[in-house]
This record gives C-alpha cells, structure tokens and sequence, in this order.
C-alpha cells in the first residue's frame, strides 16, 4: 500500500525546504500589484495571548507586532490596569508576507477590539523596503474590515544595535529608517497616532540589552509608557 504523507508535512516540507537551514522562499503576489517572494526566517514563531476573554465592561487593547510587544505586553498592562483588558499577537512575520496578514485576520476574527497599537519592521531584513511599504495599507485594510470601530496607533521601529556594541548602530538599522519614513507617511496622510520609539531607542543606548535588538527591564518600561499615554490620548469606548 502506497504510504500518503499527512496534509501538514507535504506544506511544511515545501514551505521550509529539505534542509531546515536556509529560509525558505515561495513565489506570491497581492493585490497592490507587487510580486516577488515569501521569505521565511529560519526559525518562524507566532504568539497569541488574550486575556479575560469574557469580559466586555472594559474596552480591549490588542497589541500586534514582533518581539517587542512580547516584551512590553505586561509593563503596558500594569500601566493599564483597570482601564483597559489586553492581548496580544505577536510573531516573526514581516510586513510583505500575506501569510501575517492571514493571521492578522483570523486573530481580530476572534478577538473584537476597542484599541489596536501595531508596529512591524524588526524582521524580514531579506524583503525590499517598498514592499515592506506595498503592504502597509494591506493590513490596514484589514483593520478596517475586522475591527471596524477600533482606533489604530502605529509604533515606528525601534533602532538596531551592533551586538556588544552599543553605542554604534547595526547596518539593518539604514532599513530601519526608511521603513519608518514609510509607515509615517502613510500614518500622517490617514490621520493615524504615532508613537515614536526609534528616537526613545536612539537617544537612550542603555536601555538596550547586549543583543543590540530588545530593550532591559528600564528599556521596555519607557517603551511601555508611551504606548500606554498613546492609548489613553485615544479615549475610551
């Protein structure tokens, strides 16, 4: 009897390829007209993580982005206790992939939302910066057909350091602004907040660990701060 491999393995295998070291690329398009590559990391991680499910006396914060916002998540928390319940998407995807826009969608489907805070552009150091900025009004899109009445906050990227280097900026950290002139481009034409981490990272090297990328307990309290003072400018529901 012919063996027949399950579902999920026969889409792993083409997604990740043989050899599991290399990213992986696959052909794709969207429909602002850019086609190229999904270029997958070598290692690709989702997290999801919502909280009080059951309770709509208070407005809920969503905060969708990368490593960053896994970070913050209990500090904004802390900062917004019993004012606003909170979750959290946050992953390795990058603006470009359609696959973060899937998800995306299938994360508000299920999670109705008074506040979204999004910021992404840490990873997919691989994508072209214009279709990082192709995708931008993608997922906001997106936004404003599964979460409808929710108010959105854009937080710009925050600088990249040299590893044990501090005080020098890494080569990524070039792609890093010009993302970030991007985003706020599209931010200021549609009306949309911004919180500005990139200078709270730039004028603050000691709130970086020695990685040269995430924020220390000080660093991800300042970052936190902002998103909460940005939130609660945009008023409650």
């Amino acid at each position: 009897m012919k063996k027949i491999l399950p579902l999920f393995i026969l889409i792993t295998s083409v997604l990740c390829g043989c050899n599991g070291e290399n990213p992986g690329q696959v052909a794709g398009s969207n429909k602002y007209g850019d086609t190229g590559l999904v270029i997958l990391e070598r290692i690709e991680w989702t997290q999801t993580w919502v909280e009080d499910t059951g309770t709509d006396s208070l407005p809920r914060l969503l905060l969708i982005g990368d490593s960053h916002v896994a970070q913050y998540y209990s500090y904004v928390k802390k900062e917004l206790l019993g004012k606003f319940v909170l979750g959290r998407y946050a992953g390795s995807k990058c603006l470009g992939n359609p696959y973060l826009e899937e998800e995306i969608k299938l994360f508000l489907q299920q999670y109705p939302c008074d506040v979204i805070v999004f910021n992404n552009g840490l990873h997919g150091k691989e994508y072209p910066d214009s279709v990082y900025a192709a995708h931008i009004p993608a997922v906001f899109d997106i936004f404003k057909k599964y979460a409808p009445h929710a108010r959105v906050i854009w937080v710009n990227t925050t600088p990249v350091r040299e590893k044990g280097e501090l005080d020098k900026f890494a080569p990524f950290n070039a792609h890093v602004i010009i993302r970030n002139k991007l985003a706020r481009d599209y931010m200021e034409k549609h009306g949309i907040p911004i919180v500005d981490s990139y200078s709270l990272g730039a004028e603050h090297p000691e709130y970086y660990n020695a990685g040269g990328v995430h924020f220390n307990d000080e660093g991800k309290k300042a970052e936190a701060h902002g998103i909460a003072m940005a939130v609660l400018k945009t008023g409650k529901r």
